[in-house]
């Protein structure tokens, strides 16, 4: 995911973020994965104020020292 500079602070990433679960709850996805660079300071931020917990990087990042990755689980649909 990436905001361009000129709209960041809005809002606009942690809407994006909350779209992306509302579809992923909405196909049946009970968890959701994701990587992230570990110099990502607001996104690291965004992703923890949101729910998510660091666990330990997977495929292609798992050796990654620039990579931090993350979970969370998402209630079913409603």
């Amino acid at each position: 995911m990436y905001v361009a500079p000129l709209a960041r602070g809005r809002g606009v990433a942690r809407l994006i973020l909350e779209r992306l679960e509302a579809a992923a709850r909405e196909m049946g996805v009970e968890r959701l994965v994701l990587e992230s660079g570990v110099h990502q300071g607001a996104a690291i931020a965004l992703y923890e104020r949101s729910g998510y917990e660091r666990v330990p990087c997977f495929g292609e990042y798992a050796t990654s020292p620039t990579s931090i990755c993350y979970s969370k689980r998402l209630p079913a649909a409603g």
